[in-house]
């Protein structure tokens, strides 16, 4: 009975502890916060700075109540969409729960807690069904750990400068243990289990669906059918390369059924019925502005993807899980066949987009492909067990190959640890641009303060992007550009400069201005570092000062 309860028990405390050491760094930060230099604010940013940004003024717009989604990083003016509607949602539930208006980002991390549970508890589900019909509680948790840990091949960083008192062991002579891709987040085995909300989302869903779709059982429901449809959908709208994913595993799964297939048509034909209109709309409102921008960063500015550094970056299980592969086909084990039909869905779509344009095969990166990998890494070992002569072997291979895994998420805790004291230390530039990254002036927000106080969050703001970013976040205000999706990017930064550096005519200020319906002007550090000038007003004498501070002065348009 002792065993059974732990047993029972294993699982959710193993779901809880990732959760909580991938929430570590997270912890750590929120310890340094009193160690600031007085000027600054702290503020806990989640992955990239711009992007983190960018989700708050979503989640901001459902605490303001709207029901569609306006892009507030584009001044141009246009109708609200569904695009990224997961995030307004959220605002909604924000608004629901009482969150105050100046705590947007609870709402962000709150999510990124409840679906990093939500996904792991369906990653242990995945491996718990994989081998539920060998009745063994060990293989399902070895499969689950194997997905959990699954990283790079190591490697050997070098590192200038010398290890903080008492760490000396972490180095060797100025190396640091590291791994590829390292600037990918998915692809760090600590970091991809609280990753950003609508991918931990997007990716639940995935699971879910996978295990249901090749579930025959499951299909003999209409209901539930139904249910599945409308979660591809969903899919669809919050992650469609995932729908485009889960299009591709069910037709690999129908090849797989052999002369069963005809017994997936019909429920495969309804759920494709009902989520494929998520990929029309998306297509649709791609094709216009504001929206075609998202469409456009991805060819202006493809994110590279080199295959063989991904091959390095997926580690030992990728080998193992395809010698798993070929195992389980030869074995004809049906019930690790959702776990081929992943991986073999995950390798042809990273091929075919490779020329298409529109969509990074980077991005089938997050298709999660280490959880069929662990499974298929867990039945190869599961067959070398019975083989007594390879038990020794397959114990240690499995003791070290979990063991490098959890090395390399402690080693990732250290390096994002480095990174936070490395933010808590830096003052310089006074506003971060380009690769900087750091907590903002206490002056910088102040004068959002003042622009959210005086506006409402109505009209546009102009500013540097820096600002530019921040604003939609912090005070829910449309900007002139701050983002890689605001409209024609490239060339407003080069207007922006032009305007605060003082190289516009009084006349062509006025009106490029007026056009682009802007109501403040926000001049800070970077604003300054355009042109050196001091006082705005003096150059263009139409424009009115309303707030200052030792860092920044506001301006508006009164005659307007």
């Amino acid at each position: 009975m002792g065993s059974m309860g732990v047993n029972k028990r294993i699982f959710p405390l193993l779901i809880v502890g990732f959760v909580v050491f991938s929430l570590a760094p997270t912890f750590y930060e929120l310890s340094r916060a009193g160690d600031l230099h007085a000027d600054r604010q702290f503020e806990l940013v989640h992955n990239f700075p711009t992007d983190y940004n960018f989700y708050l003024s979503r989640i901001r717009e459902g605490l303001e109540g709207r029901w569609t989604v306006v892009e507030t990083y584009t001044s141009e003016p246009h109708r609200g969409s569904l695009i990224h509607e997961m995030y307004l949602l959220m605002g909604k539930v924000g608004t629901w729960v009482g969150v105050p208006w100046g705590r947007v980002g609870d709402v962000y991390h709150v999510a990124r807690v409840v679906l990093a549970i939500t996904l792991v508890a369906l990653i242990a589900e995945f491996c718990k069904t994989s081998f539920r019909k060998h009745r063994s509680m060990f293989w399902m948790l070895l499969s689950f750990l194997f997905a959990m840990t699954a990283s790079s091949w190591p490697k050997l960083v070098e590192v200038d400068g010398v290890w903080p008192a008492g760490n000396a062991w972490q180095s060797l002579a100025g190396w640091r243990f590291g791994g590829y891709m390292a600037w990918w987040s998915v692809m760090d085995s600590l970091q991809r289990i609280t990753f950003i909300p609508h991918v931990l989302a997007g990716q639940a869903l995935i699971v879910f669906l996978v295990m249901s779709l090749t579930l025959p059982t499951a299909l003999k429901s209409g209901m539930y059918v139904l249910m599945l449809g409308v979660l591809a959908f969903v899919l669809g709208m919050v992650f469609p390369p995932g729908l485009v994913f889960v299009y591709a595993v069910m037709g690999i799964w129908v090849v797989l059924s052999g002369k069963r297939y005809k017994q997936w048509l019909v429920p495969y034909g309804v759920v494709v019925m009902m989520s494929v209109p998520a990929l029309l709309y998306l297509g649709l409102m791609t094709g216009m502005y504001p929206w075609k921008r998202l469409a456009e960063v991805d060819i202006i500015r493809p994110l590279p993807f080199d295959y063989a550094e991904y091959m390095k970056a997926m580690g030992p299980m990728l080998p193992l899980g395809l010698v798993g592969l070929v195992v389980v086909l030869i074995s004809r084990e049906a019930a690790i066949f959702p776990a081929v039909a992943w991986v073999i869905a995950w390798a042809a779509l990273l091929g075919i987009f490779a020329f298409v344009p529109q969509q990074s095969p980077l991005r089938f990166s997050e298709m999660i492909p280490h959880v069929p990998l662990g499974v298929l890494t867990g039945y190869l070992f599961y067959k070398m067990y019975a083989v007594r002569a390879m038990r020794f072997i397959g114990v240690l291979a499995s003791i070290v190959l979990v063991g490098v895994g959890l090395f390399h998420m402690y080693s990732s805790y250290l390096w994002q640890r480095d990174f936070i004291d490395h933010k808590i230390r830096a003052t310089l530039p006074l506003v971060p641009t380009g690769s900087y990254v750091m907590y903002p002036l206490k002056d910088f927000v102040a004068a959002m303060g003042y622009i959210q106080d005086v506006s409402k969050g109505q009209g546009v703001v102009l500013s540097e992007t820096t600002a530019g970013n921040y604003i939609p976040a912090y005070i829910g205000n449309t900007v002139y550009a701050g983002h890689d999706n605001t409209v024609r990017f490239e060339a407003k930064k080069e207007m922006i400069k032009e305007f605060f550096a003082g190289r516009m005519s009084i006349d062509k200020a006025r009106t490029w201005v007026e056009e682009s319906r802007i109501t403040y002007i926000f001049f800070g550090p970077q604003e300054r570092e355009d042109g050196g000038i001091r006082n705005l007003r003096d150059i263009y004498p139409f424009i009115e000062e309303v707030y200052r501070n030792n860092r920044v002065i506001v301006y508006t348009l009164p005659s307007w």
